[in-house]
């Protein structure tokens, strides 16, 4: 397959988010009347037969990622998502990305107050009720944050999004919140050279983010 071909080491699959594939497992928008419409198990049919396709031809040593809404508006629940999970599992996909929503225009949120992490608790009921792997994305924004997640066994790994695009050097960041030592050496490296270069004079060792103001100083 071209892509590790390319260099990629993982390979996700997107099934979410009212995309086409999400599309074909909901009752609400499958309304096929052949044997990819009706039942669940011909419903999920599609999805599972790009699933098939694509792990046989990626390798078989590098990890594939499947993307679902874990719930979404239309009705389908986390319930669903493990029995889906578990076919998943059953196929050689190496962990579930637990998304929400996008089948209609209102969010799987709306009339509830925005909060970090609120897609986790999909993850982890997906991961215990199918026992897959899973990975979390959905405002989370610090570093603590997102240990938590994983050292409390809620997911075992998390995305960042659109905090990534607000602080592109967010691992860093949380790197050095967390207690790493030299969090340099995990940049580019040049630009980890320079930045440990800085720190030795004692100048500007922490992010940005963790300091007070010029006018403070």
């Amino acid at each position: 397959m071209r892509w590790s071909k390319a260099g990629f080491e993982v390979l996700e699959i997107h099934a979410a988010d009212g995309y086409l594939v999400h599309q074909f497992l909901s009752s609400t928008s499958n309304q096929r009347s052949d044997k990819y419409g009706g039942s669940m198990e011909n419903r999920m049919r599609f999805r599972l037969e790009v699933i098939e396709r694509v792990r046989a031809s990626w390798p078989d040593d590098k990890p594939l990622f499947v993307r679902i809404s874990a719930v979404d508006e239309a009705g389908w629940t986390v319930e669903d998502s493990a029995v889906f999970a578990r076919e998943l599992k059953a196929r050689s996909v190496d962990l579930v990305d637990c998304s929400s929503g996008g089948m209609t225009g209102r969010s799987v949120t709306e009339g509830r107050p925005a909060k970090y992490s609120y897609q986790t608790p999909y993850a982890e009921q997906v991961r215990k009720l199918a026992d897959v792997k899973t990975m979390v994305v959905g405002h989370i924004i610090h570093g603590d944050q997102a240990e938590d997640t994983l050292q409390s066994g809620k997911a075992d790994l998390v995305a960042i999004g659109r905090e990534m695009l607000n602080n592109p050097n967010w691992p860093m960041d949380a790197a050095a919140k967390l207690g790493v030592g030299d969090p340099f050496p995990m940049m580019h490296l040049p630009y980890g050279y320079f930045l440990d270069k800085r720190a030795e004079a004692n100048f500007g060792s922490r992010p940005s983010t963790w300091q007070t103001g010029v006018e403070t100083e």
